[in-house]
């Protein structure tokens, strides 16, 4: 990922939510390797141990970002065992599919209090500690979705669609209100990966739906590592004057 030994991150402190299985792991190992000391937050507990363990700098915090104690004790957390907090990756989310006439209300409102509310909460938080903290890098990346950008039709799902849509309009509105304090505030959008989350619809070994692969031109779903650059990027001091941005990563599915 990195070349001639360069690590973009050294030095920062990284908090990641979502972090126990799947893209956000593998985010937590392409922060790491890019030279950043990450705090891993999820639910499973015992996974994010294991996790932490294998990173040269690494802590993990049980946290549902559901929680209002548990958002504030991510950020605690990171400022207590580092003394910074340089990014955060709002990366957890749900997806709950199903067609919109048989969605329940609560079913869709609580797909817009993980992907959304949980986001703006934490992003708010780590802009107060970020602002009181000289030389911090200051750049929160909320991971959405090309769902975000276009219907799922034929899946629906139109609380994500909802949810991502909304995080990508929350953060060009986060990016223009924290801009004067240096925070950069952008946006991720993957396009189908093999996760958890995609389980049943696309597998590890690259098997999917003809329209997934026919309708993306680079003919195959993502791949983990394809997300490690734009991930570092976003961090890193080469995004300093990108802000407000959604940087989609999906094979060239959303030109169609």
């Amino acid at each position: 990922m990195q070349e001639n030994g360069n690590r973009p991150l050294d030095g920062q402190v990284v908090a990641i939510t979502g972090a126990s299985s799947g893209l956000g792991e593998r985010m937590a190992r392409a922060a790491s390797a890019a030279g950043a000391s990450v705090v891993v937050a999820a639910r499973r507990v015992e996974r994010l141990r294991d996790l932490a363990g294998e990173l040269p700098s690494a802590t993990a915090v049980r946290c549902d970002v559901a929680v209002d104690e548990d958002r504030v004790r991510l950020i605690e957390t990171a400022l207590d065992r580092y003394g910074r907090l340089d990014g955060l990756v709002n990366n957890a989310g749900v997806s709950e599919p199903g067609p919109a006439s048989r969605e329940a209300v609560e079913t869709f409102r609580r797909q817009l209090e993980i992907n959304l509310v949980a986001p703006f909460a934490l992003a708010a938080l780590a802009a107060r500690a970020m602002r009181e903290l000289p030389g911090s890098a200051r750049s929160i990346v909320n991971v959405s979705s090309i769902m975000g950008l276009r219907s799922t039709a034929p899946m629906p799902e139109a609380g994500y669609v909802a949810s991502k849509a909304g995080l990508i309009g929350l953060t060009r509105e986060l990016a223009s209100q924290w801009g004067r304090h240096r925070i950069r505030v952008n946006a991720l959008a993957p396009g189908f990966f093999p996760s958890e989350m995609t389980d049943g619809l696309v597998s590890a070994d690259g098997g999917a739906p003809h329209w997934i692969t026919g309708g993306t031109p680079l003919g195959r779903l993502g791949r983990p590592e394809d997300l490690d650059g734009a991930l570092v990027f976003l961090l890193s001091a080469a995004a300093s004057f990108v802000t407000g941005h959604t940087l989609v990563v999906d094979g060239g599915f959303t030109t169609r």
